[in-house]
């Protein structure tokens, strides 16, 4: 059994060309939570092209960011502190300067990072947030576009770094979108990644994902999370013909901008170089990270023993991520551990599907709290709008979904979610949650006790196997609960002392 793990606050100060960000984490094992995400829009970068210098009003913004930011540290108690500054910080001649007198008003070092750290970090940062991810890390802020090969095993080879965020092409804010294109697809010649034959862009930065938003109500998507979110390249062409259209209607761009809000005024450039690079680079989809940078710096000092937490079995950040999220004890993940092992037997055994079982029953316990007439609903929507990572969209519909049922038999996703998930599945988490529930009812969610009973299944017959002397523990909610798994699986059921 893995011993509980102790949260710890950590923070990152990101200052971009476009924002200036504190976020304060609750760091467990390979999982961070973020605690505390605040944002100013201070566009440092804005007009850096013709002048060289960063812009007056954005370091005025910016360093009043940062001192409430350290007010809020200093509040909050918070002593690991990681600042950095990217692309508008390190090109622009007076940047030297502000990093100096934002490490002061901050109380902490300030890095300056190359474009190829930056590439390397937001990767990382995509690494934590993904399962065994595969493609190209895309990652745009206000004035670079970076890309970093990732595979599973982690990044690939060295990055690149190019200047095609908003503010680095500024002067051609009046181009027509034609002239735009053109000059985005002169700069992506150059790239020597997008030559390969990697089928996923992860897309990293603010404007990418206020695009997925726009997608996501394009579509009624019924799941607001954009961590995680596909899409084809149907899907891209869709939302940046949408975007292109607000040039010319305007009751569109006042919706857009409802939904974009300051970003409306950089989302056509981060439309169009969207599209670009993903017909420069051959994808077959776009996967929307809400990590990058940022938990790429938090766990830069600690890569290594990051990398050597999330080879061991079942440790990752979805595993991690739920027990920081429930806040689990001790006895509530030996039982999350004896669950999964009774349960294992009626379950596939498709080896990476056994990290989403593991997770469900840690899970499992969640609902205990809530009224009981509410327990199904408050569970699946707990699970389903949690901010854990390391999951699919499909997936993040099973986990909900056999989460509920595991308050009871007769659970129903509600109606704006049936359209999600994998039609498969919707099987499958009714027996995982008609067998969690049997486990839990027979235990009274006791790792002990669990373990004196076993599931096995025959041809035609689910078995119970009790262990002898243990036969009153089978009461008439057991054996119930036992039937309603057997009629899930087409089975019939036989309860038996174990020899």
């Amino acid at each position: 059994m893995r011993l509980a793990l102790q949260p710890e606050k950590s923070a990152v100060v990101d200052i971009g060309s476009n924002s200036v960000r504190l976020v304060i984490y609750e760091v467990t094992g390979a999982a961070a939570l973020p605690y505390f995400n605040e944002k100013v829009l201070a566009g440092l970068g804005r007009g850096l092209p013709e002048t060289g210098r960063l812009s007056p009003e954005g370091v005025t913004e910016a360093m009043a960011a940062i001192r409430r930011y350290r007010a809020i540290l200093t509040g909050l108690g918070v002593t690991q502190v990681t600042a950095v500054a990217t692309a508008a910080v390190r090109d622009a001649e007076d940047g030297p300067d502000f990093a100096r007198m934002a490490a002061t008003e901050l109380g902490a070092r300030l890095r300056i990072l190359s474009g190829a750290e930056e590439g390397r970090l937001s990767s990382l940062g995509v690494r934590v947030g993904f399962d065994q991810p595969d493609g190209i890390v895309g990652d745009l802020g206000g004035s670079s576009l970076e890309f970093q090969r990732i595979t599973p095993a982690g990044q690939s080879g060295q990055g690149e770094t190019h200047k095609l965020g908003p503010f680095a092409l500024a002067p051609l804010d009046s181009a027509k979108p034609a002239d735009r294109r053109k000059a985005i697809r002169k700069v992506l010649k150059s790239s020597e990644l997008l030559s390969g034959e990697t089928r996923r862009l992860y897309a990293v930065g603010g404007s990418w994902r206020a695009l997925a938003t726009v997608h996501m109500d394009m579509k009624a998507y019924p799941l607001a999370i954009l961590h995680g979110y596909r899409m084809n390249g149907q899907a891209v062409r869709s939302v940046v013909r949408t975007i292109l259209a607000t040039q010319r209607d305007k009751e569109l761009a006042s919706h857009v901008s409802g939904i974009v809000g300051r970003r409306f005024d950089t989302i056509l450039h981060a439309a169009l170089v969207l599209d670009e690079v993903f017909d420069a680079g051959g994808f077959k989809e776009v996967l929307i990270s809400a990590n990058g940078l940022r938990e790429g710096v938090l766990f830069d000092h600690g890569e290594k023993l990051l990398f050597e937490t999330m080879r061991r079995p079942f440790g990752d950040s979805l595993i991690d991520g739920t027990i920081a999220f429930l806040r689990l004890e001790a006895s509530q993940m030996a039982f999350g551990e004896a669950l999964y092992q009774f349960i294992r037997p009626v379950l596939p055994r498709t080896h990476s599907r056994q990290r989403l079982f593991k997770a469900a029953c840690l899970m499992a316990d969640c609902g205990g709290r809530f009224h009981p007439d509410h327990r199904a609903d408050m569970a699946y929507y707990l699970i389903l709008r949690s901010p854990i990572r390391g999951i699919t969209h499909d997936e993040r519909v099973l986990l909900a979904h056999a989460t509920g049922a595991r308050y009871t038999h007769k659970f129903q996703r509600p109606k704006p979610f049936t359209r999600l998930g994998l039609d498969s599945d919707d099987q499958l988490a009714r027996v995982m949650g008609a067998a969690m529930r049997l486990g839990a009812v027979y235990s009274g969610r006791s790792a002990p006790l669990l373990k004196q009973v076993r599931l096995r299944m025959s041809k035609s017959k689910l078995i119970l196997d009790v262990q002898p002397g243990c036969e009153d523990m089978v009461s008439a909610t057991v054996k119930k609960r036992f039937e309603q798994l057997a009629t899930f699986l087409d089975m019939d059921s036989q309860i038996s002392t174990a020899d």
